[in-house]
């Protein structure tokens, strides 16, 4: 049976699916604790990658290197990049950009490719899990929208509304975050199906600071939910 890595940054983010984990093996690599076990009658590795780019990538390496996981799916929380977007809502990866790579000073309006075929620096999540996650999360979501958009990842916590509108209109995002597109950078390198799920947990705005402790506990639960139901159906 194949291994599903399910990957969150933060322990908000991993908690609740670690505490219903079956035959539950911890193995640390690199600083990063992997949990191995059964969820849902599926072969997982559970783990907590840490913030930021650098850390989930090194995490989805290992993931992919040491325990063959087979599929990806990023789970967790991020600030809105639509206004007509609202905190709870989730936010499936239709595509993701790495918001603040810019080499133009550099090269002007040729774009440095990133991953090799792919000539936009748009990674495309999985259609089949974008599907499943969609399914899903209409299920268990009750009070809340569900959107396929794109998903802007940079080092940078949001909280500044001027630039949550560059960043929409440059990059069309729905969501801002800084993990997801790093996933999906090195899953496309290793040609592994990947999706990322996000519960918005603030606005990214000037109240981002107040509302993301607030509701990053809601958010959290929601992507808890949405996975177990991914694992449950998932062929």
């Amino acid at each position: 049976m194949e291994t599903i890595a399910i990957i969150g940054a933060m322990d908000s983010e991993i908690t609740n699916l670690k505490s219903k984990i079956e035959n539950i093996e911890e193995i640390e690599i690199a600083g990063i604790i992997f949990y191995k076990g059964k969820l849902c009658d599926k072969d997982i590795v559970l783990l907590k990658s840490g913030v930021g780019k650098v850390n989930s990538a090194v995490a989805t390496t290992i993931a992919i290197e040491i325990f063959k996981a087979k599929k990806i799916i990023f789970t967790g929380v991020a600030g809105s990049c639509n206004p007509n977007y609202d905190i709870a809502d989730i936010v499936i990866s239709k595509d993701l950009i790495e918001h603040d790579f810019d080499t133009s000073a550099l090269d002007g309006d040729e774009l440095t490719v990133l991953v090799k075929g792919y000539d936009k620096n748009y990674y495309p999540a999985d259609k089949y899990l974008i599907e499943l996650a969609k399914s899903s999360a209409e299920k268990v979501i009750k009070n809340n929208k569900v959107y396929i958009d794109t998903i802007a990842t940079g080092d940078q916590f949001i909280g500044d509304g001027a630039k949550v509108k560059y960043i929409r209109d440059k990059f069309k995002a729905g969501a801002i975050e800084m993990e997801g597109a790093s996933v999906g950078h090195v899953a496309l390198m290793f040609k592994i199906p990947f999706v990322v799920i996000r519960s918005l947990s603030d606005k990214a705005d000037s109240n981002a600071i107040v509302d993301f402790p607030k509701f990053v506990v809601e958010a959290s639960e929601n992507s808890t939910k949405i996975v177990i139901e991914m694992l449950k159906n998932m062929k």
